[in-house]
């Protein structure tokens, strides 16, 4: 039996905007505690929560500095320059460039990737993350809310909160990836590249429960199997690729995690 399973729907749960500190999930009730948030409301990104590079990425350079993955469907090479934050949002661009790294390898598309791994980043086994997003609509991106193992966690520990294929609006991938590699598709009845959406995750001890918009779509069983970080990443898919002189963005409103 496949460890997810697509749930009835719960009623949403509006979020509370009365003090910073009162902010509460969109999705699953409770009482929760704000641990890590960005607003995005600087002009760059707070390098104090989020660094660029993720060892989720296999050609890591220094000169021109940034990370590609070319093993794992990615055309990109993803850099600092491709996220900029301007009133109160991240835009991660993703767009035809010519790029070298200290590998060699050349990369005929340029993106960014952030990952919670600054000092005040954020690491987690439990609780409930979410992102306030409006996704590309141009076919050839493939933008990602995920998590990855921590730093001195070998085993590795993905769960991809939503993969969004920006070919196909339809559908939206909810996805995890440790015990086995189990995916609940979801059609929405909306656009993701047509407005602002939440996508969240929480994670227990006695699985992960999926939520959009405040609603339940998914559930997969099984604890968490350790520590892992938040991934932000706006990719240029290999298998269907962007037409020539593209660019696909990914807006982000926030970036919000609680624990019980």
């Amino acid at each position: 039996m496949s460890a997810l399973t697509m749930t009835a729907a719960e009623p949403a749960v509006p979020a509370s905007f009365s003090r910073p500190g009162d902010v509460q999930p969109v999705g699953p009730r409770g009482q929760w505690t704000l641990k890590f948030r960005d607003e995005f409301n600087g002009s760059e990104v707070d390098g104090s929560k989020w660094q660029y590079r993720s060892t989720a990425e296999s050609d890591w350079s220094d000169e021109p500095f940034g990370t590609g993955n070319p093993d794992s469907k990615q055309l990109e090479f993803d850099q600092p320059r491709n996220c900029s934050v301007a009133g109160g949002a991240l835009t991660i661009t993703a767009e035809p460039d010519d790029i070298r790294s200290q590998s060699g390898h050349w990369y005929g598309w340029s993106s960014c990737l952030i990952t919670s791994t600054g000092q005040e980043g954020y690491t987690f086994r439990h609780g409930y993350v979410e992102i306030r997003a409006t996704l590309p609509s141009p076919r050839g991106f493939w933008p990602s809310f995920w998590t990855w193992h921590a730093h001195g966690y070998g085993d590795r520990a993905e769960t991809d909160i939503f993969e969004y294929f920006s070919d196909n609006h339809r559908n939206l991938y909810l996805s995890w990836h440790w015990d086995n590699d189990d995916t609940c598709i979801h059609q929405p009845n909306f656009d993701p590249s047509e407005g602002m959406h939440v996508y969240g995750a929480d994670f227990r001890e006695s699985g992960t429960d999926f939520y959009i918009d405040g609603t339940r779509v998914c559930h997969a069983d099984g604890p968490p199997p350790g520590a892992v970080n938040l991934m932000v990443s706006n990719f240029v898919y290999s298998e269907v690729p962007p037409e020539q002189g593209s660019a696909g963005h990914m807006v982000v409103d926030y970036v919000r995690a609680w624990q019980r």
